[in-house]
């Protein structure tokens, strides 16, 4: 009967040996993930910062095609009504010409705007629809 008892103590102890073991282990695994998660989470701030220096880098851009395709229509217009001569139409005419192409380069403009508009507010429904991805921060 005393061997029982020694047996059953031997176990126990190799029992607390290996549950010890398994809660180092247990801990040092969540350690381990979490400084993943803080890693992870460090990158997707980055990221972000990223992606918002681009957008805006990109809104840059579509002002100076704004204003560049303003600018060369602008200059078609001038080149056309010195350049034409006696060969093109009547100066009336010219005129008429000039001032339609003016107010389509003003309503392309206007509409370009419009497409940036509606483009942030997609955006933002896009950011609305998808709130998960949003509070990772």
């Amino acid at each position: 009967y005393l061997n029982d008892d020694d047996e059953d103590e031997k176990k126990s102890e190799k029992k607390a040996k290996e549950i010890g073991v398994l809660e180092k282990t247990i801990s040092s695994t969540l350690e381990q993930h979490y400084r993943r998660v803080d890693v992870k989470k460090d990158e997707v701030k980055r990221l972000r910062r990223k992606t918002r220096a681009k957008e805006r880098e990109n809104d840059k851009l579509d002002e100076q095609i704004l204003e560049m395709t303003v600018t060369v229509a602008e200059r078609e217009l001038i080149q056309q009504s010195t350049g034409a001569g006696s060969e093109g139409p009547s100066e009336e005419s010219r005129m008429k010409e000039i001032v339609q192409r003016r107010k389509l380069v003003d309503l392309a403009k206007n509409q370009a705007q419009e497409v940036a508009v509606l483009r942030a507010e997609v955006e933002r429904l896009r950011m609305r629809t998808f709130p998960a991805l949003v509070q990772i921060e």
